[in-house]
């Protein structure tokens, strides 16, 4: 007897032995069960789903003879001739091949002869988004109205390329992808009738590589049988599919958590010089780094990973190395590598630029995380003795000076209600004149009281009054310290490591003028400097513009007075001002 492949050789016989896809086979059976037959269903889904097994089933069990059971028998003549491809009233039908219209038309020409041996002419057209768009309009009459036993079965792996009008015209069921668990079962079943050893792993092993298609599976685990001579173990399962053994991914990730670059990229350079391939090594060092992560996060019973326990508990020792955000670094640059890698000349080169990524990173992060280590180290050291940190004690003067500040402001209202009691009958002249002369005393009193003690004194105050106008203001103003007054100026030093909170300052140095003269009760002006640079440089470039703008100007006015024979005044300013 000539050999047969696995996948051949277990297609399913009935809807029981169709693997997943439950809801499908639940409704299929319910419409042979309540004679609810529809006459066009398209089966959409990924390939090695099951889509032609389940409709060669479907197309049994309509014409099966056994009216017992809604599953097919398998012993009739019906279900005999169309498991041996013999049945008229099965038609497979390749849409790749047989795409145009020509062969539309001649099924249409076929479907009109009432089945010949069972109940049903069924017809499966095979990749049916292969066909062309005068095949699918030649379709649409025959596909809206067949004869009464005519059933058709459309099967695709592109439902997107399958015009709406054949969409609207069908029944459509949505085959999805099979989980590692039932495949699983699938390929124990098999091993066990075929009396072929395994190894769980190594089943597992295969499950993950078929990418969730059932046929793709049994396909290697045929290749498997041959190359292993039917005893599966995972070490020559490994070899076979080019998989990287498990030691040596286990070794490789421990030396990227130890920013090991150059043993990292000497590894790298052994698996390839044993003939693996890049886009196989980055998969599987994803889906290593992907079950310590559920491992670390969830334990080892929690059912997500499908291993022996002995393999669940080497992984768990080896996950203690990690911590959760590393895993899920490594994950994110091997993830964005892996579609890379699909379209460059260099695959190894933007593999071995990730790993330097992978052991940079994490050096830049040790060096962020120990400099914040100094800073916390240093703000310990600047705790007072009593425990009390050097902001809270900042805090606590300000609180104080704001409240003597407070109760002199309410002494001297008190004064001043007094005296406008005492003075209520004075003239209106008396009152000016009185007036006048103590705002000149008050502004005498202040100009000789505006010193740099009194500033710093009330600094933190002036600060705070500064933040309250304009927070990015007092910013910048928090960096400086005031170190001279004179004639009215205040000068305010900042560090050179602080030119940026200088020019902040300037920015504001209106504002800030005018606060002070606020705060201080005297016309203040302000002055910033960086320190070891000479503080009068800014005040005599500024008088030499200032001298350059009045040449210029009174040259003009000495022009103008030639032209109209008219003479010169020069006016104080300051006196117009006052």
């Amino acid at each position: 007897m000539a050999f047969v492949t696995l996948y051949r050789k277990y297609r399913p016989a009935n809807f029981n032995d169709i693997v997943g896809q439950k809801y499908i086979i639940q409704t299929l059976r319910n419409a042979i069960k309540y004679d609810r037959i529809g006459h066009a269903y398209l089966f959409a889904g990924p390939r090695g789903t099951g889509k032609t097994s389940t409709a060669k089933v479907f197309a049994r069990a309509l014409n099966c003879q056994d009216d017992s059971s809604i599953e097919p028998c398998g012993e009739c003549e019906p279900c005999q001739k169309i498991e041996n491809g013999r049945s008229i009233d099965v038609v497979e039908i390749d849409a790749a091949s047989n795409r145009g219209v020509d062969e539309i038309r001649e099924l249409r020409e076929k479907i009109k002869f009432y089945p010949g041996e069972g109940g049903y002419k069924v017809y499966i057209i095979d990749e049916v988004h292969m066909l062309t768009k005068e095949a699918f309009n030649a379709l649409l009459k025959t596909l809206e109205e067949p004869p009464p036993s005519v059933v058709f079965v459309l099967a695709t792996t592109e439902p997107f390329k399958v015009i709406s009008t054949i969409h609207s015209r069908c029944q459509r069921f949505d085959f999805s992808l099979l989980s590692l668990s039932d495949i699983q079962q699938r390929l124990q079943f098999i091993c066990e009738k075929e009396d072929v050893e395994y190894q769980k792993q190594a089943l597992n092993i295969i499950a993950d590589s078929s990418n969730g298609g059932l046929r793709d599976a049994i396909s290697i685990l045929d290749q498997a049988i041959s190359y292993t001579g039917a005893s599966i173990k995972v070490e020559l399962l490994t070899s076979m599919l080019g998989k990287v053994e498990q030691s040596t991914l286990n070794d490789f990730i421990t030396l990227l958590s130890k920013k090991e670059t150059a043993q990292t990229l000497q590894i790298l350079n052994d698996i390839m010089d044993k003939g693996k391939g890049v886009a196989r090594f980055v998969t599987d060092l994803i889906s290593h780094c992907r079950n310590l992560l559920l491992i670390k996060e969830c334990g080892i019973n929690s059912g997500l990973l499908d291993f022996t326990k002995e393999t669940l508990q080497q992984m768990e020792k080896k996950a203690v190395d990690f911590s959760p955000q590393m895993l899920l670094e490594i994950i994110a640059v091997l993830t964005d590598v892996e579609q890379k890698i699909k379209y460059s000349n260099q695959p190894r080169l933007a593999l071995e630029m990730a790993f330097i990524e992978i052991t940079s990173q994490s050096q830049k992060n040790d060096s962020v995380y120990q400099q914040l280590l100094e800073r916390v180290s240093r703000l310990e050291e600047g705790l007072k003795s009593d425990g009390q940190p050097a902001w809270q004690e900042t805090e606590n003067t300000d609180k104080k000076i704001k409240r003597t500040e407070k109760e002199k402001t309410n002494k001297i209202d008190t004064k001043r209600t007094e005296f406008k009691k005492a003075n209520k009958k004075n003239n209106k002249e008396t009152d000016r004149e009185e007036a006048a002369e103590k705002t000149t005393v008050n502004n005498q009193g202040s100009q000789e009281n505006l010193n740099l003690d009194l500033i710093k004194q009330q600094w933190a105050e002036f600060l705070s009054m500064v933040n309250n106008e304009n927070i990015r203001a007092g910013a910048f103003l928090r960096e400086g310290q005031p170190v001279q007054v004179k004639e009215n100026t205040v000068f305010i030093a900042f560090s050179e490591k602080n030119r940026f909170h200088k020019k902040g300052a300037e920015d504001n140095k209106d504002l800030i003028a005018r606060l002070c003269s606020k705060m201080f009760n005297s016309p203040c002006q302000i002055s910033f400097f960086i320190k070891g640079e000479k503080k009068d440089e800014s005040i005599q470039v500024k008088k030499k513009q200032e001298k350059k703008e009045v040449k210029g100007e009174n040259e003009l006015v000495k022009k103008v007075a030639e032209m109209f024979d008219g003479v010169i005044i020069k006016v104080d300013s300051n006196k117009i001002n006052s």
